[in-house]
């Protein structure tokens, strides 16, 4: 199905410069039809990305409206929104948000899989909690 990029939103914090690139350089190639779709999850009256954001940012600074995209079927839906959360709380709510946050490819990985880590840790814990709360209201 085709999204409109504006009705996007990020789950993500950075983009990195060399994924960037290769998605720039396929986007410029015939290659380009090939391109997997990205992955969403409905939220509100938005779409969370949960995978595909360097695709998303290089179809919008290519001019595009539109975007490829297909329903994530492996669930973290709860996760995901946390992530669109913190997005939020870092001004990042649309793909083109993500323009001042593209980090060289170590710096990236350093910076986005750490945070990733904690995050899932916290978010982790704080979901368990939810849960058993829920749990012991329902007896």
């Amino acid at each position: 199905m085709k999204i409109k990029i504006t009705d996007l939103h990020p789950t993500q914090l950075y983009l990195s410069e060399k994924k960037l690139h290769d998605i720039q350089m396929l986007d410029q190639s015939a290659e380009i039809i090939n391109v997997d779709p990205i992955s969403i999850l409905a939220f509100g009256n938005c779409f969370l990305i949960t995978d595909g954001h360097h695709r998303a940012y290089q179809a919008l600074l290519a001019g595009r409206d539109t975007i490829s995209a297909e329903f994530d079927k492996d669930g973290g839906d709860e996760i995901y929104h946390l992530y669109a959360q913190a997005c939020e709380e870092r001004k990042i709510s649309s793909v083109m948000d993500l323009k001042h946050h593209i980090l060289p490819q170590d710096e990236y990985e350093a910076k986005w899989y750490n945070w990733c880590d904690g995050f899932n840790q916290a978010a982790t814990l704080l979901l368990k909690r939810k849960a058993d709360e829920t749990d012991k209201a329902n007896r």
